[in-house]
């Protein structure tokens, strides 16, 4: 309910998390106060598990899990192709992308939602307000590090467009994808950029 939310949005504050390195405690400063490893866990996971196969001497392979993936070296002497989903269609791909040895990970409002009174109700929410973010379908993001991607893709589906590519533009070495609620594909800039539309 709306009183609910309205009564623990003031928990949503990372200055509420104390954090004493040479005790090596965590500590909230209110009850209400949760700390969700669902941004960055799947992606640490998967950082892990490259690890693990490269030092078992492994070049080649794929490592997925849900949004998240790992290309490690090429397919067969070609880049790995990974496409990105339609949101709104289930068997359709937008683009596809050639890719080697980097984490590609995607949030959008289309794998876990219902609908309730002809509303889209997902899981990732703006942490202004409390509910789900309406103005994207697709967040993609591609960089070095699966754990990085990861919480870059959750970052910037509750960013707007604009800001979020700035971020994207300032930390460098990785890049984005943006599927807006209208349909329009957005570009970082070290993209080449295909299409600006769904079809």
């Amino acid at each position: 309910s709306d009183a609910t939310i309205n009564k623990l949005l003031p928990a949503i504050n990372y200055r509420l998390v104390h954090l004493d390195e040479s005790r090596r405690t965590i500590r909230f400063a209110t009850k209400d106060v949760r700390i969700d490893l669902g941004g960055i866990a799947k992606g640490y996971a998967i950082d892990k598990a490259v690890n693990i196969m490269k030092s078992c001497g492994i070049e080649h392979g794929f490592v997925k899990a849900g949004g998240d993936s790992y290309v490690l070296g090429d397919r067969n002497g070609q880049p790995w192709m990974l496409g990105i989903k339609h949101p709104r269609q289930n068997n359709k791909v937008v683009v596809r992308l050639p890719l080697m040895n980097v984490a590609v990970s995607t949030s959008g409002d289309y794998e876990r939602f219902f609908i309730e009174n002809g509303a889209r109700i997902h899981h990732i929410l703006k942490p202004a307000t409390g509910k789900p973010v309406t103005d994207k379908w697709s967040v993609t993001v591609i960089g070095d590090s699966a754990m990085m991607t990861d919480a870059l893709s959750t970052t910037l589906f509750v960013m707007d467009v604009k800001s979020g590519m700035a971020l994207i533009d300032k930390i460098g070495n990785v890049d984005a994808i943006v599927i807006d609620a209208n349909g329009n594909m957005h570009y970082s800039s070290g993209l080449a950029e295909p299409s600006s539309e769904l079809h």
